[in-house]
């Protein structure tokens, strides 16, 4: 016959399925709720399961019941091994509440060696990512801080080269210059200049309407 799972060990002496002495067996080394799993896996199968077990078997929790929320995940040999593990997280379950719920003791089961492993595994990668994310926000914020950090006035004018282009102007400085320099304001004076005047010649010394005006 098919090995099925932990109670294809404690078959009844015909070997056609399972009756209380297969439940009394079992008892020795599984609680309650492991053994119900794994007898409805067996019936399943289409092993018998007699009546007088079919009655014990519901003062249990089975993989259906709520209080026995990893019951569906049991593997073969009545614990939650790293296939059983995976199936979990699949299934939505959290490496955390995968490890507590085993811990609180109502499924009966274990997590053995590799899902063992797994799971610290697991749970140092969260914790990296968690550190990860503190970094890279510290990172952000101290960047928004700077970029959002008022900047202190220069003065008149721009103090900071700019360049336009390759052929733009470069280094260019629109600084007032001081009152006074060749470069400065003297620079850009008007040249000075004087009054027109009359010229008053002509013979009666009186002023000719028709005399140019020299300028």
């Amino acid at each position: 016959m098919t090995w099925i799972n932990f109670m294809s060990d404690f078959k009844n002496p015909s070997g056609t399925g399972f009756g209380m002495g297969s439940w009394n067996s079992a008892r020795n080394n599984y609680i309650g709720n492991q053994i119900k799993v794994a007898l409805q896996r067996q019936g399943q199968a289409g092993m018998n399961i007699g009546p007088g077990l079919r009655t014990k078997m519901q003062g249990y929790q089975g993989y259906t019941h709520a209080d026995n929320p990893l019951g569906k995940y049991q593997g073969v040999h009545g614990n939650l091994g790293l296939t059983a593990y995976n199936a979990a997280k699949a299934g939505g379950w959290k490496p955390q509440d995968i490890y507590d719920e085993i811990q609180s003791g109502s499924s009966g089961m274990f997590m053995p060696e590799g899902a063992m492993a797994a799971y610290e595994a697991d749970i140092a990668q969260e914790q990296a990512d968690i550190q990860w994310k503190s970094d890279l926000k510290t990172q952000m914020d101290d960047l928004n801080s700077q970029i959002n950090e008022p900047v202190a006035p220069t003065g008149v004018g721009y103090s900071a080269p700019s360049v336009v282009g390759k052929s733009g102007t470069r280094g260019a400085n629109l600084k007032i210059a001081e009152r006074g320099s060749r470069s400065g304001t003297r620079r850009w004076k008007r040249s000075s200049w004087s009054m027109p005047t009359v010229n008053t010649g002509g013979t009666s010394g009186k002023a000719s309407n028709s005399s140019p005006v020299n300028v």
